[in-house]
């Protein structure tokens, strides 16, 4: 995201407080939230309740990793007294809007609450992914902190806490309400995690192969092995020679399919999957759709995905 002027900043943050026409716009009492994607959107919403207006800014099907918000969500972030992100590198253009367009609010970064991982633990190994990626990128990618923490429910439920927490801070009047709400919601995550536990705790076939290192933190608490990663780093190309390090891997650990994920080009993972013969199916790591419109359902859709080729 280009840096916001100051005087766009202004512009907007005049429009918001006349309406866009002159005239005062409807007062809401309860507190605004901005929420940078869909499966913190989720969470954020069930703690918040009726008790504050919750914003999400990364629209459903666009990839977290390149997104450029609109004045119109520039504009839901300068009336938020609270921003909430996973940080970690995954959604930096929240960062920079949150100083620009609210520079009072309080920010949550959720990903700094809980134990993370390294992305570089999910390649075919670090020669291979040190040459997938332009020369240019290497200092910056390996060993990367691994954002997608959202993807493992323990973990979410420690981030639901400290949501619970920073709605009462920016909203004393409701802190109870949105605390009980966080312990509600996490003795569902808790449900959640032994539900997936004992459902993957089954599967006979343990390995799998993922199109990027969104489902580390998952295979983690799981006990599921991800062999290979068709692209290692969010936006650069794999190159031939670590494709066809992937097609040893498929060869060598009998891997039954190959996971493309439905924000990001799926071109690369259908070329192994037909060089392989093997199937291609689907894992979602942020959801917002039809089908996966809450954290929970995102979560079971993709074990429910996996399940079809590792029984």
């Amino acid at each position: 995201m280009k840096k916001l002027s100051l005087l766009f900043v202004m512009a907007l943050a005049a429009a918001a407080s006349t309406g866009g026409n002159g005239c005062k716009p409807k007062v809401s009492a309860r507190t605004k939230v901005a929420v940078s994607i869909f499966p913190l959107y989720d969470l954020v919403r069930e703690v918040a309740g009726p008790d504050a207006d919750v914003s999400l800014l990364l629209p459903p099907g666009r990839s977290e990793h390149t997104f450029d918000p609109t004045p119109k969500e520039i504009e839901e972030v300068a009336a938020s007294k609270l921003g909430v992100m996973v940080g970690l590198g995954l959604d930096p253009w929240m960062d920079r809007l949150m100083k620009d367009a609210a520079p009072t609010a309080r920010v949550l970064k959720v990903g700094e609450r809980v134990p993370t991982r390294t992305v570089l633990e999910d390649a075919v190994g670090d020669e291979a992914a040190h040459k997938a990626v332009p020369e240019d990128d290497h200092d910056h990618d390996k060993g990367a902190v691994d954002p997608h923490v959202w993807m493992d429910p323990s973990r979410a439920r420690v981030m639901v806490k400290a949501i619970g927490d920073e709605l009462g801070r920016v909203d004393a009047a409701h802190s109870n309400d949105y605390r009980r709400r966080a312990t509600e919601l996490g003795a569902r995550l808790d449900k959640l995690d032994a539900e997936i536990a004992a459902r993957t705790a089954a599967w006979k076939t343990r390995d799998f192969i993922t199109f990027h290192g969104s489902f580390g933190y998952f295979a983690e608490r799981y006990k599921l092995n991800i062999v290979a990663v068709i692209e290692p780093f969010p936006g650069s190309t794999p190159t031939g020679e670590y494709l066809e390090a992937v097609l040893k891997v498929v060869a060598q650990k009998k891997v039954t399919a190959i996971f493309s994920e439905p924000q990001l080009d799926p071109r690369p993972a259908k070329t192994i999957a037909e060089a392989s013969h093997i199937p291609l199916g689907t894992l979602d790591p942020v959801g917002g759709g039809p089908e996966v419109d809450s954290y929970e359902k995102l979560l079971r859709a993709d074990v429910a995905s996996l399940e079809k080729y590792m029984k």
